[in-house]
């Protein structure tokens, strides 16, 4: 990316703080509804506190990786202490990120894409995404996303987010494409994206399952004979959609946005079922 991902990251992160300490720490994050103002910032700052040593250590292995899961500290139980912990956190993240080149090793959870780059990218649009959940959990007006990192978040979820879903399904379930989605983007390049769903029932406690996933068709790849669907919009409104975030369009600075979703009922309902996954 050719994105300042530091200076972006730091902003965005402020903008979070501001919006946050200005309300009710029980105040509910609209966009995560099981949160409140201080979950969202204990979140930032155990995101960033994670990365920050997964980077330090140089960690590539999972045994690595649970490590710093394991030795992890408690969460602060009062906001002064919070808010420490977060600024504390969010320099060390920013420390690492200018040290490191992008295509330094480092461990990151989708095993398609390794290194010191995903982790400077993932973190770019996480903190874009939760700087606009801290906004709307203080009811301010929603600042705009500049188009080149709206036009990158999108990517990200199409190329990373939706895709890695599919590292995750158990070996006793069954996969099935059941559906196929045009990603038009306005001035940008439409992307062809293949909806399946994994089922079947867990052996060890006979729990049922039935979840979507996502991944992109690959060029030339014939889409088959599945219901199809449509959706479009600027760069930033379906960005904001693809993480979930689609209330935020109400609420933007400037004119609202929309994401226009046409097509077969069925790819429709599968569309809206992959979107109802949400990314936190």
């Amino acid at each position: 990316m050719s994105i300042d991902a530091v200076a972006h990251i730091r902003e965005e992160t402020e903008r979070s703080v501001a919006a946050l300490t200005s309300v009710d720490p029980e105040q509910s994050v609209p966009t995560c509804p099981d949160w409140t103002a201080d979950d969202l910032l204990w979140h930032l700052a155990e995101v960033h506190e994670f990365w920050a040593a997964i980077l330090e250590s140089g960690a590539t292995a999972e045994e690595q990786v649970m490590a710093i899961e394991e030795g992890k500290d408690a969460r602060p139980a009062e906001r002064d202490a919070l808010l420490a912990r977060r600024a504390s956190a969010t320099e060390a993240l920013l420390s690492q990120l200018v040290a490191r080149a992008d295509d330094e090793p480092a461990w990151f959870w989708y095993s398609a894409v390794q290194g010191v780059g995903i982790t400077r990218r993932m973190q770019t649009h996480e903190a874009t995404i939760h700087r606009v959940d801290a906004e709307l959990t203080a009811g301010r007006s929603v600042t705009p996303i500049p188009r080149q990192i709206a036009a990158d978040g999108l990517a990200h979820v199409l190329e990373v987010m939706w895709p890695a879903g599919f590292e995750w399904i158990p070996d006793w379930a069954e996969t099935r494409p059941v559906a196929v989605v045009e990603i038009a983007p306005e001035g940008g390049t439409a992307r062809m994206l293949e909806i399946s769903r994994w089922s079947g029932t867990r052996p060890r406690d006979g729990k049922e399952f039935d979840a979507p996933v996502g991944r992109l068709l690959s060029e030339g790849q014939a889409p088959g004979d599945l219901p199809r669907a449509r959706a479009a919009g600027t760069a930033q409104a379906l960005d904001l959609w693809a993480w979930g975030r689609e209330q935020a369009l109400a609420h933007l600075e400037g004119e609202e946005q929309r994401v226009a979703v046409q097509g077969d009922s069925a790819g429709i309902a599968q569309l809206a079922s992959l979107i109802a996954e949400g990314h936190d």
